[in-house]
């Protein structure tokens, strides 16, 4: 595909300037394979035969089945799987349910509740029509102007009605015909739709079962229905749905009335159970996870599944094994208390806010969509949150549609082209840096520049040095138009002031906190009833009337760089009651920062040396940090050298005024061979294929220190790449064996990233954490307790420990072991003496 763009030149001439992207999809490859095939049959028809054909056609073709969706578990019946959205019967049962709860508000507030002449009459308006206003509810009900209902509010003016319905009733599909099918037939037909994956089969069994011609039969096959899932299984719809269908009950009533336990007691499986100690969350947390195999010979992961989201499973294990370590030395808790990371009460001017900001996006998103729908040429149902994410972020690019510009390369992106391949989502600062998933960080740009800009900042990839068809200073003006919370990212010193202002809360992490937080809640209830949560932002305050931000911090701000911030919060959380916490809602409610200021000035300490002895618990923490003794990890580098003879590698590198050029020399690298040898490369003298490509491999596993002959101490150590091999090779237990070395000898210690090593260092014993491993064998080591060290060392904030192991040795050193709980464990290590106690 040729591209040409028109740039005027200052002579008053245009230059053209002419790129090439090129898209092969599978039905290009089929067309040019099948006409390939035709012309060479006419040449020798016994050899180009229909049966070499489809063999060789099936090889170059064939792909596997895509994986099925992964659908969630029922709410009511877990063993159950959630029905499709488009289920006429999902339809329904989001009708009733918002029309039960529906209530008419009087002047002074009071609420009604609807007829069930009213709510029928509403949902028969809902069932024929994809929406239906609040403004024309009242006309309906013959209700006053200045009624209001109390779904209403500035961000929801209405409420959706059947979609599905509206879509298979059209002429050109089931027409008229639809309406008179009954809700079984109806279900059957979408469910259908939705998951039979056979084009053919299901255009026939169409034509069978309703007598359709097959133009008719094939538009409805390729109907789109809306997608996603809802919360209900069709066995729980066909329960809770006549229940809400014959009375006006809310869905709490429904639920008993259809045979179930109250919504609120489905949680764990067993109502009131209180257990000796957390067992894994899948195991009763069923309605958060995926399904599992049930085979009670898999691992627990397996047999029950697990949450999707690696962040929050990974936290749910370390709860669990903190939790059970705690029970374990001082009884079950009495009571628990979670911080959740969440605001107090919303105030009302702030509350109308928030409404506002939220009806406005909502309203920017439904005509975005409706114009994606025009250019896809498709139904607004079928229009991607992507599609939507792409159109808000073109927009930004200017007010003028004919004047938006690709940021990186300044090519004129059209509605048309945006929604195509050529245009992609881009993280203007890279999301594997910062984890910021926010449109802030995200801009629309074309491929290409995409591409070439890689996992770099703009100025990291353009500023820093110039490369052809990209002007740094232009990228920075075409950001200036942008809002302002996105230009600075394009600075020299974007990445650094976006380190700034996140004051270390990263978008996605703040996400999968609350998320966490509201999972965590739910899964200690299992050993303790006595369950709550208090928001966040009333442990800041707390903290900081207590003057506990002193402890770690300077000049009365909290220090995210140390650890054990989090041990300060829990000091604050451990001496809440349900009375404060009433205490400083209602203040939040009524006027915000005043009275929430004047509550917490008149906040006595919880007793008068409370401070000393949060002081005296801080001193005495060992951060525990996760062990991962994986092999498992990435081998190499993304680069591939060329290998030249010796082992020298050939690459290209960047000298100081901007030009390429080619350099060889000589690194550790993991050597490709081609198999079977190629002419080009040749073999070596035993005959086997000669290496001719080589990857970096940067990645370490571990370092293993054994003992000399002499008593001294040696260091080896194993990349990522060995340790695979050893593992493939069936030696895992030699990998991990505690008494010897991967070369046989005496090991003192085997070291990983995050492990805890004991050292006497400038006089003082310290605990220090393995921060990384070099491959000349240095270990580089910071305090346990501080936080982004790497980021720190950079800046010069603070200094790795750097030890060989000789110098280990003369440090005294020993690798020590911390539980969940932060409890200190010395194993006993050959060749060191210690006669300290564990504890």
């Amino acid at each position: 595909r040729r591209r040409e763009q028109i740039t005027p030149q200052a002579n008053g001439r245009n230059k053209k300037e002419s790129s090439y992207d090129l898209y092969i999809d599978r039905a290009m490859i089929e067309h040019e394979f099948d006409t390939l095939w035709a012309t060479q049959a006419r040449f020798n028809p016994a050899l180009f035969n229909d049966t070499a054909r489809d063999a060789l056609k099936f090889i170059l073709l064939f792909q596997r089945p895509l994986k099925p969706a992964v659908v969630g578990r029922c709410t009511l019946i877990t063993e159950a799987q959630r029905a499709p959205l488009a289920l006429p019967s999902t339809q329904r049962f989001r009708i009733y349910q918002e029309l039960n709860h529906l209530r008419i508000l009087d002047s002074r507030l009071n609420e009604q509740v609807l007829s069930l002449e009213q709510r029928d009459l509403l949902a028969d308006e809902l069932e024929r029509n994809n929406k239906c206003t609040f403004t024309k509810m009242r006309k309906l009900l013959k209700l006053g102007s200045t009624v209001k209902f109390n779904l209403e509010d500035a961000k929801r003016t209405e409420l959706k009605g059947n979609a599905t319905h509206l879509i298979l009733s059209k002429p050109e599909l089931f027409g008229d015909r639809w309406a008179g099918f009954d809700d079984a037939l109806q279900d059957e037909i979408v469910l259908k739709l939705v998951q039979d994956e056979n084009a053919a089969e299901l255009i026939g069994w169409l034509q069978q079962r309703f007598a359709l011609d097959e133009a008719r039969a094939e538009r409805i096959s390729q109907t789109g229905l809306p997608e996603g899932y809802g919360s209900l299984s069709q066995a729980a719809l066909a329960k809770i749905l006549p229940a809400l269908r014959a009375q006006v009950i809310t869905y709490d009533k429904a639920v008993l009335l259809a045979g179930f336990e109250h919504h609120s007691h489905l949680a764990f499986g067993r109502k009131g159970d209180v257990l000796p100690e957390l067992p894994y969350y899948g195991e009763y947390l069923t309605r958060h996870v995926g399904f599992g195999t049930g085979d009670t010979q898999d691992p627990p992961e397996k047999r029950y599944g697990k949450i999707a989201n690696p962040t929050v499973h990974i936290a749910l294990n370390q709860v669990r094994k903190v939790v059970n370590e705690l029970i374990a030395d001082y009884d079950p808790p009495s009571e628990i208390i979670v911080e959740v990371a969440r605001d107090l009460k919303q105030g009302e001017e702030q509350r109308r806010q928030d409404q506002k900001r939220q009806a406005d996006n909502q309203k920017r998103n439904e005509r975005l969509r409706a114009e994606a729908a025009h250019i896809l040429e498709i139904s607004p149902e079928r229009v991607k949150r992507r599609d939507i994410e792409k159109m808000i972020l073109w927009e930004e690019l200017g007010s003028d549609a004919a004047n938006r510009h690709c940021p990186y390369s300044g090519v004129q992106i059209s509605d048309h082209m945006l929604l195509s391949d050529e245009v992609e989502i881009e993280h203007i600062l890279p999301f594997s840096r910062t984890f910021d998933d926010s449109l802030n960080n995200k801009t629309v740009a074309m491929r290409q520049a995409n591409r070439i800009k890689g996992n770099l900042t703009p100025w990291e990839a353009f500023g820093r040095q110039a490369v052809a068809g990209f002007e740094y200073a232009g990228i920075l003006a075409r950001a200036e138009q942008m809002p302002k919370e996105k230009r600075y990212r394009f600075g020299e010193q974007g990445y650094e002031q976006w380190l700034q202002d996140s004051d270390g809360f990263l978008a996605r992490a703040l996400n999968d906190t609350r998320y966490m937080s509201r999972i965590a809640r739910e899964y200690l209830a299992l050993v303790c009833l006595n369950t709550r949560s208090i928001p966040g932002r009333m442990t800041a305050m707390l903290r900081a009337k207590f003057g506990l931000n002193d402890i770690l911090g300077l000049h009365g701000e909290k220090n995210r760089d140390d650890h054990r911030h989090h041990a300060v919060d829990a000091c604050v959380i451990g001496i809440t009651d349900r009375g404060m916490l009433q205490r400083f809602a209602t203040a939040s409610a009524q006027a915000r920062e005043q009275q929430l200021g004047r509550l917490v000035d008149n906040m006595p300490l919880p007793w008068e040396s409370y401070l000393k002895h949060v002081e005296r618990a801080i001193e005495r923490i060992t951060v525990s940090h996760k062990p991962d003794h994986s092999h498992e990890g990435a081998m190499h580098n993304d680069t591939a050298y060329g290998l030249r003879d010796g082992g020298e590698v050939a690459h290209h590198t960047r000298t100081e005024d901007g030009r390429r050029e080619l350099k060889r020399e000589k690194l550790n690298v993991i050597e490709i061979t081609g198999t079977p040898p190629h002419p080009r490369h040749g073999t070596l003298p035993d005959g086997s294929p000669k290496p001719y490509k080589g990857y970096k491999g940067d990645s370490n596993y571990c370092i293993e220190i054994t003992l000399g002959a002499k008593g001294k101490w040696e260091g080896r150590v194993i990349s990522t790449f060995e340790a695979y091999q050893c593992v493939r090779a069936g030696g895992l237990q030699k990998l991990r064996d505690p008494r010897r070395s991967l070369d046989g000898k005496p090991l003192v210690m085997r070291l990983m990233r995050n492990d805890i090593v004991r050292l006497n260092h400038q006089e003082e014993t310290r605990l220090l954490r393995v921060a990384k491993i070099s491959g000349s064998g240095q270990i580089f080591l910071i305090d346990h307790q501080e936080a982004n060290a790497d980021q720190r060392c950079r800046n010069k904030e603070l200094a790795y420990v750097s030890k060989m192991p000789s110098t280990l040795q003369t440090s005294k050193a020993r690798r020590v072991t911390v539980s969940p709980a932060g409890k200190v464990h010395y194993p006993r290590i050959q060749g060191v003496r210690d006669d300290r106690e564990n504890r």
